[in-house]
C-alpha cells in the first residue's frame, strides 16, 4: 500500500470529524443565570451599574463579548491543531505497525515454512500442501496463498488458500527450491497476499475514537474557560468601560470600584482600576496646570516676540560682518596673487643673468676649463633652467585662482589632439599609442581647461618614456556623473599610499633623476577643477601605469 492511501485516508476521517464539530452548537445551560450575592462597594467609591454585567451572556450576546469570542476561536483553532496532529501521529505509528507485522508474517512463512513445502511440491501430496496453506492463511490480514509448480511439465501443479478479494494489498514471491546433489533447483514458487483492509478499519475505530475523545475534551474545556472569562473579567471590564464612557473631566465623580468582587482578593483588574483613578486624578491635577500654563504662555510668547527681534538685529550685524571679512580676504588674495606675479616676474631678470654668463664660459671658454669646470658650469645653467621652469609653474598656480571665469561649450576632444600634436613636436623620436574618444565636451573656460589638459597629458607621456610601447587614452569616466572624463597611462604608476598627498604643492612621488618636474602641476589642475564645480582623483599601481580622473559642475552650474 502506498503512502497515498493513507492520506486519503486521514483526509476522509478528518474532515468528516470537523464538519461534525462545525455543526455542533453551544449549550443551551450557557445562559442560565449566576449568584450574584456579593459585599458592598468600600466607602468613597461610586459603584456601578451591574444590571447588565451580573448576568452571564446569552448565546445570542457572545458575538458582542470580542474578546470572549476571539478566546474561544483561539482555543478551539488550536486544539483543533494539536488533535489533528496528534491523530495524524498516532494514525501513522499504528500504520507502520501494522505494516512491520505483515512484514513480519512474510519474514516467518519464508523462515519456516518453505521447506516443508518444497517437499509436499516434489511428492506432489496436495493435501499437505493444502493443510500447509490452511494454516498460514491463519496468520492476521493474510487472505491468500498460492503455489504454483515449475518446470517443463504438461500442466503445473496450483494449490491455493484463501481468495483475492481486496484492491488494497501487500504481497511476496517466494521461490521453492528442493536441494539435489549438493545443489537446489527451484521447483515452484509461493506468493503469499496480506490484505490491507483489516489495517484500515482498525486505523478508522482509532481515529473515530481519538477525534471524538479531544472534540469532547475540546467543548469542555472551552465552555469552562467561556463561563471563566465572563465571571472574572468580562462583567468587570464592561462596568469600566460605562464608567470611562460617562467619565467628564469638568464633574467630579466618585473614584472607580468594581462591584462584586472581595477586596481582600487582589489582582490585575483591582491594578488596572487604581491606575485609572491615580490616571484621572492626574488628568484633574493637569486639566489646572494647564490652565495656568496657557496664561504663563501667553507671557513667554511675548518674550519670544522681543527674542525673535533681537536675533534679527544680531544676524543683519553677523551678515555684516561676514560681508566685510570677505572684501578683506578678496583684497589679501589678490595682493597676495599680485605678490607671486611680481616676484616670479622679478626673478626672471637674474636667472637671465645667470643662464647667459654661464652659456657664454661654456660656449667661449670651454678650451680654457677642465672637465671639473664644465660640470659646474652645466649643473648651474641646469639649475637656471629648473628655477625658470619653476617660476613659470607659479605663474601658472596663481592665474589658476585669479580672474573671471568664461565659461563656453569646449570640444575636449579637438583640444586634446591639439595637446598631443604639441607633445609629438618637442618628441619627434618617440613612439606613443594615443587614443582619443571622440564627442568630448564640456562647458569651462578654455584657458584653464586647456592647462588641466596639458598638465594630464603632459604626465602620462612624461611617466610613459621608459614604457617599451607606450600608450595613452583619453575618454569618459565609468562613474555616474555626466561630466566626468579620464586619462589612462600604461607607465611607471605610483603607490596609492601616498595618494593623499598627490595633489599638495611642490610634492613628488618620483625622484627628479628619473622623472623632472616642480610638482605643482597636480595642484595647479585641482584648483582649476576645484573652480569648475568638480573634483579630481587618481588610481595607480606601480609598474601598471596611472588614471586620472576629474569631473565638472557635479551639483549643476549656479
Amino acid at each position: 500500500m502506498g503512502l497515498s492511501s493513507l492520506d486519503a485516508f486521514f483526509g476522509g476521517s478528518m474532515q468528516q470529524h470537523h464538519g461534525d464539530m462545525a455543526a455542533g452548537t453551544l449549550p443551551t445551560g450557557l445562559a442560565t443565570g449566576l449568584a450574584t450575592g456579593s459585599p458592598s462597594p468600600p466607602p468613597g467609591t461610586e459603584p456601578l451599574d451591574t444590571s447588565d454585567a451580573a448576568a452571564p451572556p446569552s448565546p445570542r450576546h457572545l458575538s458582542s463579548l470580542s474578546i470572549a469570542v476571539k478566546m474561544l476561536v483561539c482555543v478551539v483553532s488550536f486544539s483543533l491543531v494539536v488533535t489533528l496532529f496528534q491523530a495524524a501521529g498516532e494514525l501513522y505509528v499504528d500504520y507502520r505497525r501494522n505494516l512491520t507485522a505483515i512484514q513480519g508474517h512474510f519474514d516467518e512463512i519464508g523462515h519456516s515454512s518453505l521447506d516443508v513445502i518444497a517437499t509436499s511440491l516434489w511428492n506432489v501430496d496436495v493435501e499437505q500442501l493444502q493443510t500447509i496453506l490452511n494454516g498460514l492463511l491463519r496468520l492476521p490480514d493474510m487472505q491468500s496463498l498460492v503455489v504454483t509448480e515449475t518446470g517443463d511439465f504438461a500442466s503445473n501443479l496450483v494449490v491455493r488458500a484463501g481468495t483475492s478479494s481486496s484492491k488494497s494489498i501487500l504481497f511476496r514471491d517466494y521461490p521453492i527450491y528442493l536441494p539435489q546433489d549438493g545443489a537446489s533447483r527451484q521447483i515452484g514458487t509461493l506468493r503469499a497476499e496480506a490484505s490491507l483492509d483489516g489495517v484500515y478499519r482498525r486505523l478508522t475505530d482509532t481515529a473515530v475514537a481519538t477525534l471524538a475523545g479531544q472534540a469532547l475534551k475540546t467543548f469542555l474545556v472551552t465552555l469552562f474557560l467561556l463561563l471563566l472569562y465572563h465571571h472574572m473579567v468580562g462583567r468587570h471590564l464592561s462596568s469600566i468601560s460605562r464608567w470611562l464612557s460617562r467619565y467628564d473631566l469638568s464633574d467630579r465623580r466618585p473614584a472607580l470600584a468594581l462591584p462584586g468582587k472581595p477586596a481582600r482578593r487582589r489582582d490585575e483588574l483591582d491594578g488596572l482600576v487604581d491606575s485609572l483613578n491615580d490616571m484621572t486624578s492626574r488628568l484633574t491635577g493637569a486639566y489646572r496646570a494647564l490652565a495656568e500654563a496657557n496664561a504663563r504662555m501667553e507671557q513667554d510668547i511675548v518674550a519670544r516676540f522681543q527674542a525673535e527681534r533681537e536675533v534679527v538685529r544680531l544676524n543683519e550685524i553677523l551678515e555684516q560682518r561676514v560681508e566685510q571679512r570677505t572684501r578683506e580676504l578678496e583684497a589679501a588674495n589678490e595682493e597676495l596673487a599680485a605678490f607671486a606675479y611680481s616676484v616670479s616676474h622679478d626673478l626672471r631678470a637674474p636667472l637671465r643673468r645667470i643662464e647667459g654668463f654661464g652659456q657664454i664660459l661654456a660656449s667661449d671658454y670651454s678650451a680654457d676649463l677642465d672637465d671639473r669646470a664644465r660640470h659646474f658650469i652645466d649643473r648651474m645653467c641646469a639649475g637656471a633652467k629648473d628655477m625658470a621652469d619653476m617660476i613659470d609653474s607659479f605663474l601658472k598656480l596663481s592665474r589658476s585662482t585669479r580672474g573671471e571665469l568664461t565659461i563656453e561649450r569646449l570640444d575636449l576632444s579637438a583640444m586634446a589632439d591639439d595637446v598631443v600634436g604639441r607633445l609629438r613636436e618637442k618628441n619627434p623620436g618617440r613612439e606613443v599609442e594615443v587614443t582619443i574618444d571622440p564627442d568630448l565636451s564640456v562647458e569651462g573656460d578654455r584657458r584653464l581647461i586647456g592647462v588641466v589638459l596639458e598638465n594630464l597629458f603632459e604626465n602620462a607621456w612624461k611617466y610613459t618614456r621608459k614604457t617599451s610601447s607606450a600608450s595613452i587614452r583619453f575618454g569618459r569616466g565609468n562613474g555616474k556623473e555626466r561630466d566626468h572624463f579620464a586619462i589612462r597611462d600604461n607607465g611607471a604608476g605610483f603607490d596609492m599610499a601616498h595618494a593623499k598627498r598627490l595633489f599638495a604643492p611642490f610634492v613628488r612621488l618620483h625622484r627628479s633623476e628619473d622623472f623632472e618636474g616642480t610638482g605643482v602641476g597636480l595642484t595647479t589642475v585641482q584648483r582649476i577643477v576645484a573652480r569648475h564645480g568638480g573634483r579630481v582623483w587618481a588610481e595607480a599601481a606601480i609598474g601598471s601605469g596611472a588614471t586620472f580622473h576629474f569631473t565638472c559642475w557635479e551639483k549643476g552650474r549656479s
